[in-house]
Formats: structure tokens, sequence, C-alpha cells
């Protein structure tokens, strides 16, 4: 009996700890615009799954998460760290590629899409 209530705890445990990492994703959530002049105008952030995407006109990559607010973007070597106002709002992101800083204001929200949705939607458009 102890061992069952153990390795349900223990389960309870992992899953509120996956959704709450889930959760906070919708933070980043958003298009960032830089500044005149800058490799890229802007970029979007959206979720796959749990893995957090960025997209630019250069394509889209995975980032790999490294901490609180950072994260590593390795298709370009570059760290990338999103920045919070007072009120804990994510309002810009910071990305470092080869030696040069490139700093990003967010502009709007973006909505994720679930997988579910997606198709349906796919399936809907396939009946017409």
């Amino acid at each position: 009996m102890k061992k069952i209530v153990l390795m349900a705890s223990i389960m309870m445990g992992v899953l509120f700890s996956v959704h709450a990492q889930s959760t906070t994703l919708k933070d980043y959530f958003g298009k960032y615009a830089f500044p005149e002049g800058s490799p890229v105008s802007e970029v979007s952030i959206t979720a796959e799954d749990t893995v957090l995407t960025i997209n630019s006109a250069m394509g889209s990559t995975a980032l790999d998460r490294k901490g609180i607010d950072s994260f590593y973007l390795a298709a370009y070597d570059a760290p990338v760290v999103f920045k919070r106002d007072a009120s804990n709002a994510v309002v810009s992101i910071s990305i470092t590629v080869q030696g040069m800083e490139l700093v990003g204001t967010k502009a709007a929200a973006v909505t994720a899409y679930r997988k579910e949705d997606f198709y349906s939607e796919l399936w809907l458009s396939k009946c017409k």
C-alpha cells in the first residue's frame, strides 16, 4: 500500500511539474520587433508541444531552456534572454549572436495552436 501511495504522489508531482513548465511558456509567446537595420525585422515565439520555437524570415528553430527567462539558440550558437517589466510581464528579447546583441520589443501576442485544433481545421478545409 505504501508503494502505491508513493508512486501515485510521484506521478502527481511529475504531472504538475510538466503542466507548470508548459503554462509558463505562454509568457514568451508573441511577436518581437527589432530596430531598423537589424539582420531580422521581427521574430515570433510559439511552442510546439512543450518546446519553445523562434520563427523569423530565416526559418524556425527550437530554443533550449537554460534557466528562468534564458534559452539557447543552437543553430546560431546564440544565448537568448527574455526581459520582464515590474509587473513580471515579458516585454523584450535579447539575442547575442556573433558578438552583436539584438534587442527586440514585444509587439503582440501570438496564439499557439494545439495539434488537435490544427488537424481539425485542416480536415474541415479538405471537406469543403
